[in-house]
């Protein structure tokens, strides 16, 4: 049985996702602003439920400072080497998680609590910088800004959340599998100061009342 059916057939036991954000269409209005920023981060792991209806998916996140734009940008492209997404656009919910650490150089990205893809020598030693801005659905050519409907996101996420570590591969698989949220959280869906354009988000504690 594939990854995909085991995850469909688990979403009642899902939980713990927040709520969800249904994006109509990729567009310059339609974003997620935060009422928080990144701090320093050595180390990170992002996880979300995503569903995708379309060919495209465009910007799902992208963290912005005044030194850099494009400090951190999670963008979703089927040609993508190194973060395929292909499988991901069958309008169906899918479990995504990248996770890095500058100490080691390394990221690991899991699709539906399997490991897809990993890497090495990737920004070893480097850090992300704190205090910028953390944008939800659109990709910023400037802080909070600069947006273009060409990268845009349509869609639906859930469950969104940064940590300050990286996330072992049961703490991922327990995430997945809605079985609590592991320490260490930085920024999540609790922390939405706006949604724009016509963005909705709908509270919903279980993956299943989400659809």
């Amino acid at each position: 049985m594939s990854s995909t059916v085991v995850c469909l057939l688990s979403l009642s036991a899902v939980c713990n996702v927040d709520s969800m954000l249904f994006f109509p269409s990729a567009s310059e209005q339609n974003y997620v602003t935060f009422s928080l920023s990144l701090p320093n981060l050595p180390e990170l792991s992002m996880c979300l439920w995503l569903r995708v209806d379309t060919s495209h998916v465009g910007t799902l996140l992208s963290y912005a400072t005044h030194d850099n734009d494009n400090q951190l940008v999670l963008y979703g492209h089927p040609v993508f080497r190194r973060l395929p997404i292909s499988s991901l656009m069958d309008s169906r919910w899918h479990h995504l998680c990248v996770v890095w650490s500058s100490i080691q150089g390394r990221f690991w990205h899991y699709n539906n609590r399997r490991l897809a893809s990993t890497g090495s020598d990737f920004r070893k030693g480097w850090e992300i910088p704190g205090g910028g801005s953390v944008v939800l659905g659109q990709e910023q050519d400037s802080v909070g800004g600069g947006f273009d409907r060409a990268e845009g996101f349509a869609g639906q996420m859930a469950g969104f959340r940064i940590w300050d570590r990286v996330l072992s591969p049961s703490e991922v698989e327990g995430v997945a599998e809605g079985r609590g949220v592991p320490r260490g959280v930085v920024l999540g869906m609790e922390d939405i100061k706006q949604v724009h354009g016509e963005v909705q988000q709908v509270a919903c504690e279980c993956l299943e009342h989400c659809l």
